[in-house]
């Protein structure tokens, strides 16, 4: 399991703007995980990953996820997001099947 810490760290990388081994600054922290929570809520709302604690991030989602992250922050890094990167990580995470839930409650929809 990979934690929420670990997956900003991880985008920050893939975006270049951190070395690996290195501190990243806190503004640029603090601008990719306020980003975290509304990654997760879009995947899960379109049926895409579905997973209920960012603290416990399922090991062979976490490359996929934090790509998808960087992708989705480009632009707050002067870079331009990839449309054909992040359906390719989309098409991925869809055939990942986690092996058990975070232990976090799953959201319902009553019709």
């Amino acid at each position: 399991m990979k934690t929420r810490e670990e997956l900003v760290l991880r985008a920050l990388q893939e975006l270049g703007v951190v070395g690996s081994g290195q501190a990243a600054a806190s503004e640029d922290e603090q601008f990719v995980d306020a980003e975290v929570e509304p990654m997760f809520d879009n995947l899960a709302s379109r049926d895409v990953w579905q997973w209920g604690d960012p603290d416990q991030i399922d090991d062979n989602a976490f490359v996929h996820l934090a790509k998808w992250l960087a992708n989705s922050v480009a632009r707050g890094f002067g870079q331009t997001p990839d449309e054909n990167l992040r359906l390719s990580l989309e098409q991925s995470l869809r055939q990942l099947k986690p092996l058990f839930l975070s232990g976090q409650p799953q959201r319902a929809e009553y019709f």
